[in-house]
C-alpha cells in the first residue's frame, strides 16, 4: 500500500505544526499583554451555541448563516452550531450572567478557534482562529477610540509594520435602512454587471454587494451613493468627534465610506485593518459598534463595540524575523552508553530547575547524538563522562562557538537560564 496515509485533516481544517503553534503562542501571549494592559478580562466562551445565538445576531440573510454555519441537532433534539464568529457568544454570556447589573463598562478578550463552511483559500480557513476584545455597556466615540488604539497597540507588539486603519459609519438603524433603499433603487437596471452573488445579494443583503471583490462589481458600485450623505444629524456629529479623537491621538486612518461589514448586528462606527501581504483579501482585522445586539438577543440595551484579529491572517503579515524565538533545549549526551542513566538523571534536574533539556532515547552513537546536535541547530550541548560522574560537574559545549566548560550543575543551570529568559 505505500506510505500514504489512511487519513488526511479535513479541508480547510489544517493541523498547527509545531513551528507555527509557537509562532501562534508568542501572538496570543503578547496580544493578552495588550489586553490585560488595558484592564480587559479575558472570556473563553463555549465552541458549541444554540443556532440562533448566531441566527437571531448575525442575520439569516447573511452569507455565514445561510450557506457556511456548521449546524447539527444534537441528541436531546436542540439545534446547535459551531461557533463562527466571537461576538454573539459574548453579548449571550453579558446576559446570561447579568454583567449589565454591574454599574461600569464590560471590558473582554478572547482567542481560540471558529468555523466556516467556506471555500479554503489564502488566509481563510474552514477552522480558524481570532483574537478579539470588547467593550459592552455604554456608548460613545470615545470608546470607540480606545478600542481602535487598542487594535493599533496589539499589531504594533506583534511587529505588524505597514497596515492601513479604514473607517466608516453605517448610522442609525434608520440612517441604514434609508440608505439600503437608496443603494437597492441605484442597482436597478445594472444586474448585468454583477457576479452571481451580488444579484443574490441585492436582493437579501444589499450592503454586501459593496464588499464585492469582483472588479466589475466594483465598478457598478463606484458611482453608488455613498451612505455618509444618510446619516443623521445625530450620527453624523458622532462620526465627526470620533475622527476628530482620532487624529488628536495620532491614530493615522483612512475613511472609507464604502467599507461595510458582512454581520447584519453592525451599527455606528465601522472600522477595518488592510495589509498588503495577504493580497485581495488583505482584512487582517475588522470591528465596529454594535448598540441594538443586546435587545436583539432579549437583554437591556447596552452599548457595545468590538473587534477581531484573524490569526491566520496575522501569521501572513507579521514578519517573523523579529519575533523573539525560545532557544532550542539543551541536548543532554552520555559519552558512551555506560553514563546514560547518569545523563538521564541530570536531563531531568535541568527540566526541575526549569532549563528546558532534552536526550536521546533511541540509543544512537556519540557521533550520531553530535550530528543531530548540529543538524537542529542546537546552541549548546551537555557532555556527560568518566570525569563529569566523577567530579559532579557537567561539560557545557558551545556549538556555535566550538568552546567547552566545565561547570558545575548550579553554574550550568544559571548559564542556561540566563539564555531562556531572552523568549519574549
Amino acid at each position: 500500500m505505500g506510505n500514504t496515509p489512511k487519513y488526511k485533516a479535513l479541508r480547510g481544517m489544517p493541523d498547527t505544526l509545531p513551528e507555527d503553534a509557537e509562532v501562534t503562542r508568542w501572538l496570543e501571549d503578547t496580544a493578552r499583554y495588550v489586553f490585560e494592559n488595558f484592564g480587559y478580562g479575558e472570556i473563553r466562551t463555549p465552541l458549541l451555541e444554540e443556532t440562533e445565538v448566531f441566527t437571531r445576531s448575525i442575520g439569516e440573510d447573511t452569507d455565514i448563516v445561510e450557506k457556511e454555519m456548521y449546524s447539527f441537532t444534537d441528541r436531546g433534539g436542540k439545534n446547535v452550531s459551531l461557533r463562527p464568529e466571537g461576538t454573539a457568544p459574548i453579548i449571550r454570556a453579558y446576559i446570561e450572567h447579568g454583567w449589565h447589573n454591574v454599574s461600569g463598562l464590560t471590558r473582554l478578550y478572547y482567542m481560540g478557534p471558529m468555523f466556516r463552511g467556506e471555500r479554503p483559500q489564502k488566509g481563510r480557513l474552514r477552522q480558524f482562529h481570532q483574537i478579539g476584545a470588547e467593550i459592552i455597556g455604554a456608548s460613545g466615540p470615545y470608546i470607540d477610540a480606545e478600542l481602535i488604539f487598542n487594535l493599533k497597540m496589539v499589531l504594533e507588539e506583534l511587529k505588524v509594520d505597514g497596515f492601513t486603519i479604514l473607517i466608516n459609519s453605517l448610522g442609525c438603524s434608520k440612517d441604514r435602512s434609508e440608505y439600503m433603499k437608496a443603494l437597492s433603487e441605484y442597482l436597478e437596471g445594472k444586474s448585468s454587471g454583477l457576479c452571481d452573488n451580488c444579484r443574490r445579494r441585492a436582493r437579501t443583503n444589499v450592503l454586501r454587494v459593496l464588499d464585492c471583490k469582483n472588479r466589475d462589481c466594483k465598478k457598478v458600485v463606484s458611482a453608488a451613493p455613498s451612505i455618509l450623505g444618510y446619516l443623521c444629524r445625530s450620527c453624523l456629529e458622532y462620526y465627526q468627534q470620533l475622527k476628530k479623537i482620532l487624529a488628536e491621538m495620532d491614530i493615522p486612518f483612512k475613511e472609507k465610506s464604502d467599507l461595510v461589514r458582512g454581520l447584519d448586528y453592525y451599527t455606528g462606527t465601522i472600522f477595518e485593518v488592510r495589509h498588503p501581504a495577504l493580497g485581495a483579501q488583505d482584512a487582517v482585522a475588522a470591528g465596529g459598534r454594535y448598540d441594538e445586539l443586546t435587545e436583539q438577543m432579549g437583554g437591556p440595551s447596552a452599548g457595545a463595540t468590538g473587534y477581531a484579529i484573524g490569526v491566520e491572517r496575522l501569521l501572513l503579515a507579521v514578519d517573523r524575523k523579529k519575533i523573539p524565538r525560545r532557544p532550542p533545549p539543551v541536548l543532554v549526551i552520555p559519552v558512551d552508553k555506560e553514563y546514560f542513566s547518569h545523563a538521564f538523571s541530570t536531563a531531568n534536574q535541568f527540566r526541575a530547575r526549569g532549563v528546558s533539556s532534552d536526550i536521546d532515547l533511541t540509543g544512537r552513537s556519540l557521533k550520531g547524538q553530535m550530528r543531530r546536535a548540529g543538524k537542529e541547530s542546537r546552541d549548546f550541548v551537555i557532555l556527560i563522562g568518566e570525569q563529569e560522574v566523577k567530579e559532579g560537574e557537567v561539560l557545557l559545549k558551545n556549538m556555535r562557538e566550538g568552546t567547552q566548560q566545565a561547570l558545575s550543575f548550579d553554574e550550568a543551570v544559571k548559564k542556561l537560564k540566563g539564555r531562556d529568559d531572552t523568549y519574549a
